[in-house]
């Protein structure tokens, strides 16, 4: 085993055993824990991080701003009207925004083969605005959907969404967050489709336990 192939065995071996602690500890994302399992599966791949989609409120003055930017609330399920209407009465900066966003990972690949493997299966799935983001001896792929939707819920002089409003508003970003969940329902049966015949020995016990081989 080479520098290079040892370097990269110690690296994932962290990312993996830390991917628990996370679970654990309640940061990450469980209901993509059979998608994380099934990218570690493969030699080649492991991930650095991950969203199954969220909802969320951002104190900005555009949606899209990474300056004077704070996010004040967040969830990775379904909202509900009573807790959207307690964040907007809270005092804040610029605008409050309601967005949904939709998945996104980011995956580092052994090589460009396995990068290349990677984005055929997210692009199958609708992950289109896919790519790499980093190219050297270990490429970080990106993995992200084009669902995203952002809703003006107030100014500084004004409460843009309330009453009835408020409510379809919260119906829409529900929908566009399933539409994110479907997403990743459509990654691991991609991912399992081109499931290689060699696998990452440390993961694969977990896998049986978990049930996804």
């Amino acid at each position: 085993m080479g520098e290079m192939t040892e370097r990269w065995e110690e690296r994932k071996l962290q990312a993996w055993n830390r991917m628990w602690e996370d679970l654990h500890i309640g940061y990450l994302d469980e209901d993509i824990l059979d998608v994380l399992v099934e990218i570690f599966l493969r030699p080649g791949l492991y991930p650095k991080s991950s969203c199954s989609g969220r909802i969320t409120v951002i104190d900005s003055e555009y949606p899209w701003a990474k300056e004077d930017t704070m996010t004040i609330f967040k969830k990775h399920a379904p909202v509900t009207v009573e807790e959207v209407d307690a964040v907007a009465r809270k005092p804040f900066a610029h605008r409050l925004w309601l967005s949904a966003q939709g998945p996104i990972y980011h995956v580092y690949a052994q090589d460009v083969d396995a990068a290349s493997e990677l984005l055929a299966a997210a692009r199958e799935a609708g992950f289109k605005h896919s790519g790499v983001m980093v190219l050297g001896s270990m490429p970080l792929v990106e993995l992200r959907t084009g669902i995203r939707g952002d809703l003006l819920l107030a100014t500084r002089r004004h409460r843009i969404l309330d009453g009835d409003a408020l409510r379809e508003a919260v119906a829409v970003v529900n929908d566009i967050l399933a539409q994110a969940k479907e997403r990743n329902r459509r990654l691991l049966a991609a991912l399992r489709r081109r499931r290689p015949p060699r696998l990452w020995g440390p993961a694969v016990e977990k896998a049986r336990e978990l049930g996804i081989l």
